[in-house]
């Protein structure tokens, strides 16, 4: 790469005591049996150097110091040492003052400033261009002439601050930054494919909403130069096209534009299928990231268009014939897999997902361990049960916990089941509609309270769990839904004031309970018990700062009024003053306006 010297691993050390101080480590007689002709031969080589005292002196003198820095500087910009960067550059800073002070004769050169830049590219210092430009401003000071590796260094800079960024602002300053300085290396004469696939990356990975466009636009002005000047040092290869395509597969899945995207991420693949079946280039043979990448778009996108889970099937069977036919870049993976799983789950197949769990399952038990099922796998299946909703998504999402709970228990920590896992569970059982369904949900949610409890605090449940719960009695066929779902309400309150941020209830936790309140059934006093919860709930949302109620909140409590409370005109009034209070919030849109004709009396209503 341009950095190293040496290939070779090298043991931790402190280099920088070794440049400057000599070993003064005490010598110690052995006092371990020896071998006397072995012996004899030492003790004539050492008289031999007594006899010449200046062999030592010369040797040393010929060997360069900066080849010796290079390397211990190019040791710590790999060591992922979290002060690496900060150390190297003060190694160098040494040598240099070294250098003015006359002790050696050499002082650092490029291949040094650019293992000092490839520090911060990969160490944990942030604003890692600044120090690139920096230090590269400090080398045309001393007139060392930057080159490609250079510059490529600090584009891999930006890049590490790209992925970093959680401001749009900062990722376009980067992006402008980068395509300012591969301009200037084109005009340098030193651009090369790293330098254009870089800024294809900080563009894919800057989420900006042309940042699709203008990676392709660089596709192509590298293919044009390539093609006029026959230049290999700029052919586009394989990862120049997958970034292109990461770009478009980079789209946030709750954009309408998704589908778009994902066709476009497609057409990029089969464009590299073209180049490569052609001759015209031999170096962008797609890979399993090329499909794997547009499988992902597709499922991302799978939310807005059915159609997108089917295409990304379409893909994955692609990419198996093609391996059976004995291209072995393409291999689908545990990756490949995942993602037309989670298109399945997302567009409500979850049986075409639970078929492609089962699918890796059998590879994996025929000895394929890269497609061995993990949580994610497993908890996406569990998640298009939830989305399914119905009695026998519900008896599926638990058998598949349990078989997790199991292999888990019997030492597979890769199917170890998470929040997420527990959460669509307990939301498929709530949809399922079976005796007990709402119960079965709470044990769920008791068993990850008991072990968050005992030290599992990635496993203790959450505000969004709470809600799938209290969503659960509210759906099922409990007498005392309401009361079950107030319990779990004043528990979340309970346990929030007491600083657990964890399980603070939200607008939809409230709606929740407001919603069990309005389905209640029963004889007279379970109703009114059921009115008084769904109104204590009603006057609690619009008590606390941190949450704030919706347009829903007022359609389930007029729910409340027109289910719980008999006709007349004390309905009347309560829904009235419901209606205004939610148009001083302006919240009273068509929905609940609709509901309050529902609710009223037709005098009232008109």
């Amino acid at each position: 790469n341009g950095f190293s010297a040496s290939n070779q691993r090298r043991p931790k050390k402190d280099f920088s005591a070794q440049i400057v101080v000599k070993s003064v480590a005490p010598k110690v007689k052995n006092t371990l049996p020896t071998n006397k002709k072995s012996n004899n031969k030492q003790q004539q080589q050492q008289q031999r150097r007594r006899s010449n005292p200046n062999q030592r002196q010369n040797s040393i003198s010929q060997r360069d110091p900066i080849i010796s820095l290079n390397m211990n500087l190019d040791y710590l910009a790999k060591s992922g040492q979290r002060d690496a960067a900060i150390r190297a550059e003060e190694m160098l800073q040494r040598i240099e003052a070294l250098h003015d002070d006359g002790y050696y004769e050499k002082s650092p050169d490029v291949c040094s400033y650019n293992s000092v830049i490839n520090a911060y590219a990969h160490g944990k210092v942030s604003g890692a261009s600044g120090h690139a430009h920096r230090l590269m401003k400090r080398m045309e000071a001393k007139g060392i002439e930057a080159n490609s590796i250079t510059w490529n260094t600090l584009l891999r800079c930006l890049l590490k601050e790209v992925k970093e960024a959680r401001d749009k602002s900062v990722s376009e300053e980067k992006v402008e930054d980068a395509e300012s300085i591969i301009a200037n290396m084109e005009d340098l004469g030193i651009v090369n494919t790293i330098s254009y696939n870089t800024v294809m990356s900080i563009l894919s990975k800057s989420k900006l909403p042309d940042a699709a466009e203008k990676s392709e636009v660089w596709l192509n002005r590298m293919i044009d130069q390539f093609a006029k000047t026959g230049n290999e040092n700029i052919q586009p290869d394989t990862c120049s096209f997958n970034s292109v395509i990461h770009a478009y597969a980079n789209t946030n899945r709750f954009s309408a534009g998704a589908p778009q995207r994902a066709k476009m991420a497609e057409r990029v693949v089969k464009r590299m299928e073209k180049v490569f079946q052609s001759g015209e280039n031999d170096q962008v043979k797609p890979d399993v990231v090329s499909y794997s990448a547009v499988i992902n778009a597709y499922a991302k996108a799978a939310e807005f268009d059915k159609d997108c889970a089917t295409k990304a099937m379409d893909i994955l069977k692609h990419m198996a014939k093609m391996f059976e036919g004995g291209d072995k870049d393409v291999k689908p993976n545990k990756r490949t897999y995942t993602s037309v799983i989670n298109a399945f789950a997302r567009t409500g197949e979850a049986e075409a997902a639970d078929n492609l769990l089962t699918q890796m399952k059998e590879y994996y038990a025929l000895g394929d361990t890269s497609l061995k099922p993990d949580t994610v796998c497993y908890s996406s299946v569990i998640d298009g049960y939830a989305k399914v909703g119905g009695e026998e998504a519900g008896f599926r999402a638990e058998e598949l916990l349990h078989e997790m709970e199991n292999l888990y228990n019997q030492g597979d920590s890769d199917v170890k089941p998470n929040t997420r896992t527990y959460r669509s569970a307990i939301t498929a059982l709530g949809k399922s509609r079976q005796p007990r369904a709402a119960e079965k949900a709470e044990q769920i949610l008791e068993e990850m309270e008991y072990m968050g409890s005992f030290g599992a605090h990635d496993l203790a449940p959450n505000t969004i769990c709470y809600n799938a719960v209290i969503d659960a009695y509210a759906r099922g066929r409990s007498m005392e839904k309401a009361y079950r779902a107030e319990l779990l309400l004043e528990k979340m309150l309970e346990e929030s004031a007491k600083g657990n941020t964890l399980i603070r209830p939200d607008t939809i936790t409230f709606n929740s309970v407001i919603n069990a309140a309005a389905r209640s059934f029963g004889d007279s006093i379970v109703r009114r018990e059921a009115y008084l919860i769904g109104l204590g709930a009603f006057k609690k949302i619009h008590e606390y700062e941190y949450c704030k109620p919706s347009s829903i909140t007022y359609v389930l409590f007029l729910n409340v009024l027109k289910n719980l409370v008999e006709e007349g005109d004390a309905r009347d009034n309560m829904a009235e003053r419901t209606f205004q209070l939610s148009v001083s919030f302006g919240l009273a849109n068509g929905k609940v306006r609709e509901q309050v004709r529902k609710t009223c009396s037709p005098l009232v209503a008109e």
